[in-house]
C-alpha cells in the first residue's frame, strides 16, 4: 500500500465505521447521527429544511390553526395586505419574515418524546403555507413550545419526525409570531386611505353644527369646501384643506378595544357620539367614523373645563371596530368650518 494513500484510507475507514456504528444508535439524540442515518425519514434534508432563504420572492402567507381561525397576507407592490381588505402591520410581517429566512433546526424531538408531541401537535397547532407566485413552496405545522421556553416544536408536510425550531443567537421561542388573531396583524391606521383616493369627505358635529364641513376632491389635488348648508366656499386655505386630507393617510390609533362588553357597546352606539366623520373613497365605497366620549374619563373632567375633544376618545367604524385614540394626535384632523378660511396676509 502506498504510503501516500494510507491516510485517506484510514480516514475512509474511521467514516465507514461511524456511520455503520451510527445505524444502531438512537434517533433524536444528535443532528449528526441522524443525518449519517440511512433511513429517510432522518437523513432527508428537505424534511428538515423549515427556512426560507429567499423570502423577497415570498408572495403569500396562510396561517389556519385548529380552530378555523386564519390570516391571509398578501404582497402588493412594497406593502402587504391582510385578509384582502386591511393593511397590514408592516413591521409584523418583516418580523415574520426575517423569522422564516432565520429559523434553524436546534434538534429533532426524542423518540421517546417524539409521539406525545405529535399527539399534541395534532389538536393544538398551526399550519403555515408559503407561497411564491402562485406555488406553495412549503407547508409546515407550528405547535408548542419547549419547556425552557427556548425553541417551538415545528413538522413539515410529509414527514412524521417533529423537530425543536431556534433562532440562533435569540432567547425566545417563535410560535407567537405565527398568530392568527387578525388583531395581531392589522395596520393601526385608523383609515389609511391616500389623499388620491378620497372622493368625498363630511365631518358632523353633533351639537356645533355651524362647524360642520363636507370637501370634495372631483379630480386630484382639486378640492372644493361646503359649508353646513352645502353653500360652496369661494375661497379658502387650499394648503390646510390638502393638509387635513392627508391625515387620513397617516393618523393612528392607539389600541383596538377588547374588553368592553357588548352591551356597553350597545349603549355606547345608541349614545350620540360627539361627531362623525363620512369618507367616500374613490369606488364610492363609504365608510362612517363615529367618535365617543370615554365616560371614565370625562367624570374626571370638571364640566366648565371640559373641550370639544377629550384627550381620548373611543372610536367606532362600519367594520364593527371599536379603537381608542389620543387626542392631541388628531389636531390636524379635528377641523371647523372657519380654520378653512383663507390666509389674510
Amino acid at each position: 500500500m502506498s504510503k501516500k494513500l494510507r491516510p485517506y484510507i484510514i480516514a475512509l475507514s474511521i467514516l465507514l465505521a461511524i456511520v455503520i456504528i451510527a445505524q444502531f444508535l438512537p434517533a433524536g439524540k444528535s443532528r449528526a447521527i441522524d443525518l449519517l442515518k440511512f433511513d429517510n425519514k432522518y437523513s432527508n434534508l428537505s424534511l428538515r429544511s423549515f427556512n426560507v432563504r429567499d423570502t423577497a420572492s415570498i408572495t403569500k402567507i396562510f396561517i389556519v390553526d385548529k380552530n378555523s381561525r386564519s390570516v391571509t397576507l398578501d404582497r402588493v407592490g412594497n406593502t402587504w395586505v391582510l385578509n384582502n381588505k386591511y393593511p397590514a402591520r408592516q413591521d409584523a410581517v418583516q418580523l415574520l419574515l426575517e423569522t422564516l429566512l432565520q429559523m434553524r433546526v436546534k434538534m429533532p424531538v426524542a423518540i421517546s418524546a417524539r409521539e406525545e408531541i405529535l399527539r399534541k401537535m395534532s389538536s393544538k397547532s398551526m399550519k403555515v403555507e408559503i407561497y411564491q407566485g402562485t406555488k406553495n413552496v412549503k407547508t409546515m405545522y407550528i405547535g408548542g413550545v419547549t419547556q425552557d421556553n427556548l425553541g417551538s416544536y415545528m413538522l413539515l408536510e410529509g414527514s412524521d419526525t417533529p423537530y425543536v425550531l431556534e433562532i440562533p443567537g435569540f432567547r425566545g421561542y417563535l410560535s407567537s409570531r405565527f398568530s392568527t388573531d387578525e388583531k395581531n396583524w392589522r395596520s393601526n391606521l385608523l383609515i389609511g386611505e391616500k389623499p388620491d383616493d378620497i372622493k368625498r369627505v363630511e365631518f358632523d358635529y353633533t351639537e356645533n353644527k355651524r362647524a360642520n364641513f363636507t370637501i370634495v376632491q372631483p379630480e386630484v389635488a382639486k378640492y372644493e369646501l361646503y359649508n353646513v348648508d352645502m353653500q360652496k366656499a369661494t375661497s379658502f386655505d387650499t394648503l390646510s384643506v390638502k393638509g387635513f386630507i392627508e391625515q387620513f393617510e397617516i393618523a393612528n390609533f392607539s389600541m383596538f378595544v377588547d374588553m368592553l362588553s357588548d352591551e356597553v357597546k350597545d349603549s355606547v352606539r345608541n349614545s350620540i357620539p360627539l361627531f362623525t366623520i363620512r369618507l367616500t373613497d374613490a369606488q364610492d365605497s363609504i365608510q362612517n367614523y363615529y367618535f365617543y366620549e370615554i365616560p371614565d374619563v370625562s367624570e374626571q373632567i370638571d364640566p366648565m373645563e371640559r373641550t370639544l375633544y377629550p384627550s381620548n376618545m373611543w372610536v367606532f367604524n362600519n367594520n364593527n371596530d371599536w379603537m381608542i385614540i389620543q387626542t392631541h394626535t388628531y389636531l390636524l384632523m379635528f377641523r371647523q368650518f372657519n380654520d378653512f378660511r383663507p390666509v389674510i396676509n
